[in-house]
């Protein structure tokens, strides 16, 4: 039975984040733990998961730089309240891929990303991966805030502004970065997840 069974994570307000980091193979079956992400998206917030893309970028010989071709998706980190889910995808895809389509597809959850229309295209057009039902959390604070800026701001200075939250945390993981292992990266991926989904949270209260 799947499980969350990664690291546990305590967040500055003294709750926990549970994480689970796979490397999907051509038997990977991922479509359990993608239902334990909407099911605790619905009983603890508002349908909406947190999402963030990462991509390796490889040109061949024969193709330009100006060109969106050589973008291919890496990883997927999905993120609610409780838990983050960090998905290391494999090249090429393989079918048990469907269920992440899928998922991306449903109508019944909103994709919450921060400055996310780039990576909205590229998914669309390199992968024919669509998210039917996706919020830029940016655009939305500079609207219900008034003030453009925050929407061109990344995660930490987005929750910064909206939620004036300690990063003492997160910054302590940046700035060994370099030498982070494998776990602080994780813990760093779930801090984020977690700031946007409390800067959600505040908004849809506003």
């Amino acid at each position: 039975m799947a499980a969350f069974d990664g690291p546990k994570f305590k967040m500055t307000d003294g709750s926990y984040v549970q994480t689970k980091s796979i490397d999907v193979g051509p038997s990977t079956d991922i479509s359990q733990y993608l239902s334990l992400i909407r099911e605790d998206s619905i009983l603890n917030g508002n349908r909406a998961v947190i999402f963030d893309v990462y991509w390796d970028v490889g040109f061949p010989e024969t193709e330009t730089k100006t060109k969106t071709s050589g973008w291919s998706l890496s990883s997927v980190k999905l993120s609610t309240r409780n838990l983050c889910l960090f998905l290391r995808l494999p090249k090429p895809f393989h079918d048990n891929l469907k269920d992440l389509y899928r998922f991306f597809a449903s109508k019944f959850v909103t994709f919450v990303g921060v400055q996310i229309e780039e990576d909205l295209n590229l998914l669309s057009e390199n992968h024919g991966l669509v998210i039917r039902n996706a919020i830029n959390i940016g655009k939305l604070a500079a609207k219900a805030r008034g003030t453009l800026v925050l929407e061109f701001l990344g995660t930490r200075e987005l929750a910064h502004r909206v939620l004036w939250s300690d990063l003492g945390q997160l910054d302590s993981i940046e700035a060994k970065w370099e030498k982070a292992g494998s776990e602080e990266q994780l813990e760093a991926a779930a801090i984020e997840g977690w700031l946007i989904f409390n800067v959600w949270d505040q908004l849809s209260e506003e």
